[in-house]
Order: C-alpha cells, then sequence, then structure tokens
C-alpha cells in the first residue's frame, strides 16, 4: 500500500478549470475545455497508471485527511485497481463531450463548460471516496451539472424529463442515506466512536444479517439500481436521453452510470455480504431481464437516440450479471465491459451527433443511404456497430464472454437468458446501422454548417483512438484480471 497525497489534484484541477472557465472567451471555450480535459486526462493516467498496470491487484495509493472527526467523516481517497478504471473513464468521456460543436457553445458557453469540468470532479470525489458520507454528497453534486444540462441546452419537453429525472434519483438517495446513518450508528454502538469509512463499517457488519441491515442493503440497492438503470428501475431514462443535449446523454450512457455499477462492487457487495448472498438469485434475475426486455426495446425503437439508450441499458444488464455474482472474477469481468462499454457507448453517441451535424433526419422508420455520402464516417461508425455486437478481437467480447462464464455458476438459467441478449444486441445494431447507412437517399437535407463534409481531421483521431483502445484492450484482457 503507498500513502501519496496527491490524489488529491484529480478533483481540485477540474474544480480550477471549472473556475477559469468564466474568464476564457466565449470564442475559444471549445478548445479551452478540450485542452484542460486532455490536461487532466495525462494528471489521471500518471495517478492512476502505477496501480492499473502494477502486476498485482493489491496496488493501491491512499490519502487520508480528518474532515469532521466529531461525527467520523473522513476525507479518505482510494485508488485501486477498481476506482482506478472509473477515474481514467472519466478523463476520457469529457474529452469526447467537450469536443462535441453545439448550442451549448453558443448559448451559455461558459456555464456549459463550468459545469462540464464541476461533474468531472464531483464524478472522481465519488469513485475514489472510501468514506461513504463524503461519496454521498458527490453522488448528489453530480446531479446539479446534469439537470441545468437537460434544462438548459436540453429539446421541448425537457421540463418533464428533468422532473422524472430527479425524482426518482432522490428517492433512491435519500434512502441510501438513511441506511448509511444506521450503519454509521451500528459502528459506534459496537465501537464507542462515528465512523462512516467503509472499511470500519465493513468490520461492523460483518457476519450479521439482522432485518435492519436487509433494508438497509435494499436502500443501496434502489440508489444504485436507478442510477445503472436496472430494469424496472429505467422509466427516466429514455426522455432524459433523447432529450438532452448530446454531451450530457454521453456523460450518462458512458460514466454516470459506472456510479451504480461501483456503488454496488465498492460498498454493497463488502458490506452486505449476507444479504447479496441471500437476495443474488433475484438480482440476477433483474440482471438478465435488463439484458433482454432492453434489447427487445431497443429493436423496437424507431429514434436512433432512444436504440441507443436502450443498448445502453442491455449492455449494462451484462456488466451487473458480473457484479451479482459476488466474487473477485466476476467483479473484475464487469469492469472489464464497463470499460469496453464506456467506450462503445461514447463512440456511439459521438458518430451520432456527427451524422447529426450532416443530416437533419435520423428517423430509422426508413433508409437514408448516407454511408454512400459519409464512407470513411460510416466505415468508423462500423466498426463501433461491431464492437457494441461483441465481435471477437473487441473489449466488448472478452468482457461479455468472462461475464457468462462467472455467472454461470451462480445461475446457468440467468445466463442463457442473458445470451440470447447477445443474439437480440445484434439484430438492432446491423438495423441501426443498415437504415441509416443503406437504401435510397430520399431524405437528404444537408447542414449549411458542415456540408456533406466526409469525417476528417480532429474527429477522425478521436476515433481512431477510441478504435485502437477498444482492439488492444480486447487483446489484452488479463490487465483486468489481475489475481482473479
Amino acid at each position: 500500500m503507498v500513502n501519496y497525497n496527491s490524489l488529491t489534484v484529480l478533483l481540485t484541477v477540474p474544480l480550477v478549470a471549472s473556475m477559469l472557465a468564466w474568464f476564457i472567451p466565449k470564442g475559444i471555450q471549445r478548445l479551452y475545455a478540450v485542452f484542460s480535459s486532455l490536461c487532466i486526462l495525462a494528471l489521471t493516467l500518471y495517478q492512476a497508471a502505477p496501480v492499473l498496470f502494477a502486476s498485482t491487484s493489491a496496488a493501491v495509493i491512499e490519502h487520508k485527511l480528518a474532515w469532521l472527526p466529531e461525527i467520523g467523516v473522513s476525507l479518505n481517497f482510494r485508488l485501486d485497481s477498481v476506482s482506478g478504471w472509473f477515474v481514467a473513464l472519466n478523463a476520457i468521456v469529457a474529452i469526447l463531450a467537450f469536443s462535441l460543436k453545439g448550442v451549448w457553445y453558443r448559448k451559455n458557453p461558459r456555464l456549459f463548460t463550468s459545469l462540464g469540468f464541476f461533474l468531472v470532479s464531483a464524478l472522481n470525489t465519488a469513485f475514489l471516496s472510501a468514506d461513504l458520507i463524503v461519496f454521498y454528497l458527490a453522488y448528489e453534486a453530480v446531479f446539479i451539472p446534469m439537470i441545468f444540462m437537460v434544462g438548459i441546452w436540453g429539446e421541448q419537453a425537457k421540463a418533464t424529463a428533468v422532473f422524472r429525472f430527479f425524482l426518482m434519483s432522490f428517492l433512491g438517495s435519500v434512502l441510501m442515506l438513511v441506511s448509511i446513518f444506521y450503519l454509521v450508528n451500528l459502528y459506534h454502538e459496537q465501537s464507542g466512536i462515528y465512523s462512516s469509512n467503509l472499511f470500519d463499517l465493513i468490520q461492523a457488519t460483518a457476519g450479521k444479517n439482522s432485518p435492519n441491515l436487509k433494508w438497509c442493503f435494499i436502500g443501496f440497492f434502489l440508489a444504485f439500481a436507478i442510477k445503472v438503470p436496472l430494469f424496472p428501475f429505467h422509466g427516466w431514462l429514455k426522455d432524459v436521453y433523447t432529450l438532452a443535449p448530446m454531451p450530457a446523454t454521453i456523460w450518462m450512457s458512458a460514466i454516470l452510470s459506472k456510479l451504480g455499477v461501483f456503488g454496488f462492487i465498492r460498498f454493497v457487495s463488502p458490506i452486505f455480504v449476507e444479504s447479496s448472498q441471500g437476495y443474488q438469485g433475484i438480482l440476477l434475475t433483474l440482471a438478465a431481464i435488463s439484458v433482454v426486455y432492453a434489447a427487445f426495446l431497443a429493436i423496437r425503437s424507431n429514434d436512433s437516440k432512444s436504440l441507443l439508450a436502450y443498448s445502453s441499458v442491455s449492455h449494462l444488464g451484462f456488466v451487473m450479471m458480473g457484479v451479482f455474482t459476488f466474487n473477485p472474477g466476476g467483479n473484475a469481468s464487469a469492469i472489464l465491459l464497463s470499460v469496453g462499454h464506456t467506450l462503445v457507448s461514447a463512440m456511439l453517441f459521438y458518430i451520432l451527433h456527427l451524422i447529426q451535424e450532416r443530416q437533419t433526419d435520423l428517423g430509422l422508420e426508413t433508409s437514408h443511404g448516407f454511408a454512400k455520402l459519409y464512407p470513411t464516417l460510416f466505415t468508423v461508425f462500423f466498426i463501433a456497430v461491431l464492437a457494441s455486437m461483441s465481435l471477437p478481437g473487441t473489449l466488448n467480447f472478452a468482457g461479455e464472454f468472462l461475464v457468462l462464464i462467472h455467472s454461470y455458476a451462480a445461475s446457468a438459467l440467468c445466463t442463457i437468458i442473458s445470451g440470447v441478449g447477445v443474439i437480440l444486441g445484434a439484430v438492432y445494431m446491423l438495423k441501426f446501422y443498415q437504415q441509416l447507412g443503406f437504401g435510397k437517399n430520399t431524405t437528404v437535407t444537408i447542414n449549411s454548417n458542415t456540408g456533406a463534409k466526409d469525417l476528417a481531421g480532429y474527429d477522425l483521431v478521436v476515433l481512431s483512438v477510441l478504435v485502437l483502445m477498444l482492439i488492444y484492450f480486447g487483446f489484452q484482457p488479463e490487465i483486468f484480471l489481475k489475481g482473479n
């Protein structure tokens, strides 16, 4: 274990970038945001690489600082083989979100950039926190920029979408907060002191399975299941994803959903060991239903953004299958697939935005034939589709294959049901690509800003890097499986 006090720079640097955005000229906000997010990525890799690429999963960097000792709250940050990947993904997703051109850089660009970097800081705080009170505060802070982004730059009917998103998320958060208070009080009853430190609470619940702990488990479960989202808690997703500006959609699909995955791995599994095992059958069933049900919704969808939204839910169902095995191998496979889902989901929404810049009609009721106009863009699009379909050699294939192996020992039936989702995924992704890429183009409405330009320059570089990452990690999955 390494004690290293510079972990706080992963929290403070994005906050500084958020404040500096207000002093940057509006005309160069996108340049500033991309450059700053690249710096944050470089800093993140510098901090996390010694842990992520270590030969053992025992490598850990910790930073502990007393904050409110009277009530047992401390700034306890922990970067390990779990949190390290999510922090790195957070930096990558920020680059993609800030890279997109749109109304957010014309209407209140300073506010957009500031909110984006505040979101990066809040997410890093949540992913690094080993104190449940600090985690909760960061978990709640994430909602602030997302609500503003949807409310200010979203499309019509956004007020209803924001309200539903906030209401469901807030309900889960309140239940989690009550559960945290109970756990802190439980530790106080045993030790005479208050503490919200993760490892103290693990000690307090070890070997116990009281009815109150089961209710606490349910409180945590609801909070994280809504965030993923897991069936049947996905009701807020379609409206928010489709009405939100594309950067917000990328953030929600690619990284905010991972707060739920991370919460189950970091907090639920080790604190509620007995309850987790007791409800494992139900949890695996919900994950399997998420995979198949969301896949059917994606097949029926006639809107590009809705299809990708339901595709995200389906793939996250696979991730949760790995998490709900409640063993190290399943967790490692879930993290591997989380990385793949983040990259592919962000890549698909990024490409969809590039197509929207060039064309105004992306409905899936008719075939468009855009591939003839933009061959390079649709070549990269096809690679992203194949990765989403878990083509062998890509990161998603390695993740889904390992998840199914580990989940089979826990529930053969749920694993078989989830396996059907692989086939359904191929159906809706090929439909998606075929409808946009091929057919007789009778609805060509070229946007004046981009004309008929094919993929080139900065966007080509960004997407090429993502493709290389998907292939490289697809052939090097052992990086995620140290010690498993």
